[in-house]
C-alpha cells in the first residue's frame, strides 16, 4: 500500500510538473492584407506564451518585435523546431503557420509589425502587452 501511495504521489508530480511547464497562453494570430487579427495581444510576464501565427494572406508577411529580443524561444512549425535566445524576424508565407513559444520577462508596451516593404505603412502592425 505504501509503494502504491508513492508512485500516484509521483505521477502527480510528474504530471503537475509537465503541465507547468507547458505553454499555458496560446494566442492565435492571423495575417492579412495588411493587418494582424488581433492587433492587441495581452500575455502575463513570467508565464510561457505560444504566439500561434497563421498567414491566412494570399503574400508573405512577416513578424517583428522587440519584445523577443533576449528572450530563450522555441519557433517551430510543421517540418521544423528550433531553440535559442531572440528572434529579429519570422516569415511565413502563404498558408503557412508557425509556434513561437517564449516567456515574457518584462512588463511594457512593445510594437509589432510585418517589415516587408510597404505593409507597416499600410496598417500592418500591433502591439504585444507584457502585464
Amino acid at each position: 500500500m505504501r509503494t502504491l501511495a508513492c508512485v500516484v504521489v509521483a505521477t502527480a508530480s510528474m504530471i503537475l510538473a509537465a503541465h507547468a511547464a507547458a505553454p499555458s497562453d496560446a494566442l492565435m494570430v492571423e495575417m492579412r492584407e495588411f493587418a494582424f487579427r488581433p492587433a492587441l495581444l495581452r500575455v502575463p510576464i513570467g508565464r510561457p506564451v505560444t504566439l500561434r501565427l497563421v498567414n491566412r494572406g494570399q503574400i508573405a508577411h512577416q513578424f517583428e518585435t522587440t519584445a523577443l529580443q533576449g528572450l530563450a524561444l522555441t519557433v517551430s512549425d510543421e517540418q521544423l523546431r528550433l531553440e535559442g535566445v531572440s528572434v529579429e524576424i519570422l516569415r511565413l508565407q502563404p498558408g503557412a503557420s508557425a509556434a513561437v513559444v517564449f516567456t515574457p520577462r518584462r512588463k511594457g508596451r512593445f510594437p509589432f509589425a510585418c517589415t516587408i516593404e510597404g505593409h507597416r505603412e499600410a496598417g500592418m502592425v500591433g502591439v504585444l502587452e507584457a502585464y
